[in-house]
């Protein structure tokens, strides 16, 4: 069972009673009606590839993983109505590829889309690289199916792009985390699928330049842009020595990848160039290199995807999902990295992640020359992010969503009101508490 108790990154090591593995939602219906009666908690699992421990079970060795992987029928593709309804065992990467059969595009995207399902993707909310125009989970999902804690069914699998008809209950789910029932199916939105892409990787001198770049490219291609992906300088050196890749500009401090993609190739990459051209002139930009291939694409593409895999490879992470107003992502960058020098001088501070919606992976690594164990500092460097990041009015969980990692940071930096209309509703739908416990919130 060890794949189901230990999460992706290894800092959480559970036991469970069992692990389930049903392959319908009748089956997942009879399980949880089952537990429901004899009081067993029940820890809802996807693809296991989340970042905040919410698909882990605790050390008690008494709750029961249900895993979602055996759901695996895509159920209907309409190219007219742009909608796909698929079970929550397919992966992001399968719902793409099905997608794309049917000459539209998912545009849900991810580093873990490989492994990462359908299921895990809405009850995380997960965001990617694309939000930035096409938003996370939430924003796609148009109707879902939930088998709840009690093992009565929802099929709300609606594929209507406008539907006012009460509370958006879908909403709910989108994000609980397993907390509040477990999603079997969703029906999601597609797009059209672009037939012109054009893709830059640049380089930038200070972090001012960084929200000037963001604002010209939003100024003359917003229309177009699929992704602005922001690299540290020494980010960028990092995965270059870990995964041996190659730089396509000059080194710097900053650098950004660009992606526009367009209905027609017709003059997209003269727009992405003369865009480029226009931030070089103004001293935005100090270097700029155009894909000239979908080779040269998924290379620029593997310097910012990688950053994950060549971090944990460096030594022990320290992961920070913030987000903060687009206007203040220079001003986070920089006081990040005075405050983290002075404060904890050996460690990496490796910030990337999506400029275009103010979400940065302020990470910070322990290289592994100082040894494994202990890291007193992982606390000192959480406090030194969180109080910058509540400061520039942003938020400690932007993508990653809260698990079991975040919940003292809930109970701490949300309002009093808001932390009792979760527990209300967890109450509502939950009341015996059998859903995920201890995810979200806290457990009383």
């Amino acid at each position: 069972m060890a794949g189901y108790v230990t999460d992706w990154r290894d800092l959480y090591r559970g036991r469970a009673r069992c692990v389930l593995r049903p392959a319908s939602v009748a089956e997942f219906a009879d399980v949880m009606a089952y537990c429901h009666v004899h009081g067993i908690a029940v820890v809802p699992q996807g693809g296991n590839t989340g970042l905040a421990g919410a698909a882990v079970p605790d050390g008690s060795g008494q709750q029961v993983v249900v895993s979602t992987t055996r759901l695996r029928q895509i159920r209907s593709v309409d190219a007219v109505d742009m909608s796909i309804v698929a079970e929550a065992g397919i992966t992001i990467a399968e719902l793409q590829s099905a997608a794309g059969d049917a000459g539209a595009l998912f545009p849900l995207s991810f580093a873990a889309e490989g492994s990462a399902t359908l299921g895990g993707a809405v009850a995380t909310n997960a965001g990617g690289t694309a939000a930035v125009r096409y938003g996370s989970a939430r924003d796609l999902l148009l109707g879902v199916e939930v088998v709840l804690a009690d093992g009565r069914v929802w099929n709300g699998l609606r594929t209507l792009h406008k539907d006012n008809a009460g509370y958006a209950l879908r909403h709910l789910f989108a994000g609980s985390e397993g907390t509040l029932g477990i999603v079997t199916a969703a029906a999601m939105r597609l797009v059209p699928r672009p037939a012109g892409r054009a893709v830059a990787f640049t380089a930038l001198a200070d972090e001012a330049a960084v929200g000037a770049f963001w604002a010209l490219l939003r100024a003359r291609c917003a229309g177009a842009i699929r992704a602005a992906e922001y690299i540290s300088g020494h980010g960028l050196a990092l995965v270059m020595h870990e995964m041996g890749l190659r730089a396509p500009v000059a080194r710097a401090a900053h650098h950004v990848l660009v992606e526009l993609n367009a209905a027609s190739a017709d003059g997209l990459c003269d727009l992405l160039e003369g865009v480029l051209a226009e931030a070089l002139e103004q001293g935005i930009i100090t270097d700029a290199a155009v894909a000239q291939n979908e080779d040269q694409c998924a290379a620029f593409w593997r310097l910012r995807e990688d950053q994950t895999e060549a971090q944990k490879r460096a030594g022990v992470n320290y992961k920070h999902d913030i987000a903060v107003p687009i206007s203040r992502v220079g001003e986070l960058l920089a006081r990040c990295r005075a405050a983290l020098a002075q404060r904890c001088p050996d460690l990496l501070v490796l910030p990337f992640g999506h400029l275009g919606d103010g979400n940065i992976h302020m990470n910070v690594v322990r290289p592994a020359a100082l040894g494994a164990a202990p890291h007193p500092e992982e606390g000192e460097v959480a406090g030194v992010v969180h109080d910058i990041v509540a400061a520039l009015g942003g938020t400690f969980s932007a993508e990653h969503g809260i698990g079991r990692t975040k919940t003292d940071l809930l109970e701490t930096l949300r309002p009093a009101v808001e932390l009792d209309l979760m527990r209300r509703i967890k109450a509502a739908l939950d009341p015996a508490g059998l859903m995920n416990p201890g995810k979200v919130l806290r457990q009383e």
